[in-house]
């Protein structure tokens, strides 16, 4: 699989087999992440991997926590594509699960992931984060594994600090579940659309 298949095929995972992540397999994808860009080549960025005991224990940390509020309908949001929603909706349905289960709890549950990883930044300088986590993802599906980048999990970021010995002084900016993807699972039937060259590119000097 070259790079351009790679950021083609891959997808966002919500179904996870259960089968352990080596730590050697988790090291080459984030050997090839840390080529990423970034400002002024700052690399900053640190990151945390937990699995067994201590990421199932953080999981259900979260969603206990957000068990303790009202249900609402994720992806409410006007600036959330139709096309999401409606992919979403279908695969909480074949599962049979509501909405808020399917996308909401199972962020929080990191999607029963074997493996979370935490992607922090130290002080308060720009976002070399993104450009880190997208070249991890490609590299994930490139070498078999299954990857979802997640949201939620940051609204409760003091719990990920506690769990897993984060330090005070850094900032988590991003939390990905990671792991063999489950390709029977309904949760996994779905891959958001994306739109055409011509709706957002322009040529400027070309014939």
């Amino acid at each position: 699989m070259n790079a351009v298949e790679a950021i083609r095929d891959r997808r966002s995972i919500r179904a996870f087999l259960s089968r352990p992540v080596s730590k050697d397999l988790i090291a080459q994808v984030l050997e090839a992440s840390r080529w990423a860009p970034s400002g002024c080549n700052r690399q900053a960025w640190r990151v945390t991997v937990a699995t067994g005991e201590r990421c199932r224990a953080l999981a259900d940390s979260l969603v206990e926590s957000i068990r303790e509020r009202e249900p609402h309908t994720p992806c409410s949001s006007g600036s959330t594509p139709s096309a999401l929603v409606t992919g979403l909706s279908q695969q909480a349905e074949r599962l049979g699960q509501s909405l808020w289960e399917f996308v909401v709890v199972g962020s929080y549950a990191f999607y029963r992931a074997p493996v979370v990883v935490v992607v922090s930044q130290p002080g308060s300088g720009g976002d070399d984060v993104s450009p880190f986590v997208t070249t991890m993802l490609i590299a994930a599906h490139s070498l078999g594994l299954g990857t979802c980048w997640l949201g939620y999990p940051l609204s409760h970021a003091d719990l990920i600090f506690q769990a897993l010995d984060i330090p005070e002084d850094e900032r988590i900016r991003a939390v990905v579940a990671l792991g063999y993807p489950d390709l029977d699972s309904p949760a996994n039937a779905f891959r958001s659309p994306r739109d055409e060259l011509e709706s957002f590119v322009r040529w400027v000097g070309f014939d």
